[in-house]
């Protein structure tokens, strides 16, 4: 162990080791060289003197950075830990965690104290490991899936910290292989997600099992990183009594859905969500055309179970539009263009069906399709269509840093008529309902109708062939949700 005992003989190396081995604030500001807010002061002082720490967070307030320092400060003042960090998505791991991780330690290597520890530290894409010992010490970048638990299974040694990010979404299968990840002189645990969901360890950990979590609840509103025009944008859009401000700007757990029609939870575990490839699957347009001057066209991509990135268009003519959705159809090849043709929508499908493109027109103010004593509408049975979709809990849905698809989606209420139908909220209702509550302009849910327009049709319909269902049966296990609707 010549490398162990040269850095134990450096007298530097034990000053530091000395000053901040129980004070990772220290070791942020000196070591480092940053100086945390007061959010992730609070929670890395918790650190120092509690072993479970759980932080539910609002948008933007560096969770990501506070779980990169706690990686470092234990690699860097504990011999030989082993680090267990987990996700519930590869993106969430290792294009933001594992990412900042990288980031912190290129800023140590610059850094005049920092770089005394840096040196002995190497980066890949999956593991972070001392150069002289990388099978004993080391953090390792595991994605918790629930097909997958036992990923998280074999962290042994003296010391061990368990990181667990978006902690809200991991699924309770991990949380029982993570609790066997047991350091012999010391464990820690360090859970951070938004607060999405009302079951799970991560929100237990705020309520039942509190007396066994130190807990931090970070609102952006306290927060000097958080993005200063992201509040004010959701609570226009949304209203401050909405879930989404609860959960993205303020950090708390949302209410009960009440009379929301689409669960909050539904919507973030299909953003977070890793599921088979479906790019053998055909691809489907939802085209909703802006009805007033201060709305967008939304253009929705649904390739089988998967919502590819959305395009949106502002202040465009009808021809505009039509030109637009044809370009994008000549690149993404769709079997269909499902389009509201309620309003100017007509004259975009007009259009495109002269030019041969293969558009269906949607009526969403006709009866329903198929399910005529369950729905009022047609669009009121799309969003049941969705509902369900989201259900089954096998897709994947794609949003923006703002988060707008995911706002729209939980957003629109619901009622009950005196038949016993459902009858979600309309665009102008949820418009006045939310300006009477912002006292500003609300948009419409463009970006969700746009969604549930794919739903029109079942996938069965117009898939070419029996052999793209039979693909997806041969795809490790995997099943189709439903191969007759084809979702």
């Amino acid at each position: 162990m010549g490398a162990l005992a040269a850095d134990q003989k450096d007298g530097k190396i034990l000053q530091f080791m000395r000053e901040f081995e129980n004070d990772r604030v220290g070791f942020c500001k000196h070591i480092i060289g940053i100086t945390p807010t007061d959010q992730q002061g609070d929670a890395l002082k918790a650190m120092d003197t509690n072993d479970h720490i759980s932080i539910a967070s609002g948008h933007g307030c560096g969770k990501s950075f506070i779980e990169s320092v706690a990686v470092h400060h234990y690699m860097n003042f504990r011999f030989f830990p082993k680090i267990p960090c987990t996700a519930p998505s590869k993106h969430q791991l290792h294009d933001i965690l594992w990412a900042e991780i990288s980031k912190v330690h290129r800023m140590m290597l610059r850094s005049g104290a920092g770089s005394y520890f840096a040196h002995r530290f190497e980066w890949t894409k999956e593991k972070f490991f001392h150069k002289q010992y990388p099978e004993e010490w080391f953090a390792a970048a595991r994605t918790a899936t629930k097909e997958n638990p036992e990923a998280l299974q074999g962290f042994h040694a003296d010391y061990v910290l368990r990181v667990i990010d978006e902690a809200s979404g991991v699924p309770e299968a991990i949380f029982e292989v993570a609790d066997g990840a047991h350091g012999i002189i010391e464990t820690k645990e360090l859970m951070c997600a938004n607060p999405t969901r009302l079951t799970g360890t991560f929100y237990h950990s705020h309520h039942k099992i509190k007396d066994e979590y130190t807990t931090f609840q970070w609102s952006c509103l306290d927060s000097p990183i958080a993005p200063p025009t992201y509040a004010r944008r959701i609570s226009r859009k949304y209203g401050i009594d909405s879930n989404i401000y609860r959960v993205r700007v303020l950090g708390k757990f949302p209410l009960r859905d009440g009379d929301s029609f689409i669960p909050y939870d539904l919507v973030e575990d299909s953003l977070i969500r890793e599921i088979p490839s479906q790019k053998q699957l055909p691809k489907v347009f939802g085209v909703d055309v802006a009805r007033y001057g201060d709305d967008d066209t939304v253009i929705a991509i649904r390739q089988g179970d998967e919502f590819l990135p959305y395009h949106i268009l502002r202040g465009k003519s009808t021809m505009e539009t039509a030109n637009y959705v044809a370009h994008l159809a000549n690149k993404e090849k769709p079997e269909m263009i499902f389009i509201d043709t309620i309003g100017v929508g007509a004259g975009v499908f007009d259009r495109l069906y002269e030019r041969n493109y293969p558009v269906t027109p949607v009526n969403v103010s006709e009866s329903p399709a198929t399910q005529p004593n369950v729905y009022l509408k047609l669009r009121d049975e799309l969003w049941g269509n969705f509902r369900d979709w989201l259900e089954m809990r096998r897709g994947k849905l794609w949003d923006n840093s703002d988060s707008d698809l995911l706002g729209e989606l939980t957003t629109p209420k619901y009622a009950i008529t005196a038949k016993g139908l459902i009858v979600i909220e309309s665009k102008d209702g949820m418009k006045k309902r939310l300006k009477e509550a912002t006292a500003d302009s609300a948009t419409s849910p463009n970006k969700a109708d746009a969604h549930i327009m794919t739903f029109a049709e079942p996938m069965a319909e117009y898939t070419k062939t029996e052999d793209d269902l039979d693909d997806m049966n041969d795809d490790d296990g995997w099943k189709p949700l439903d191969p007759e609707a084809g979702y």
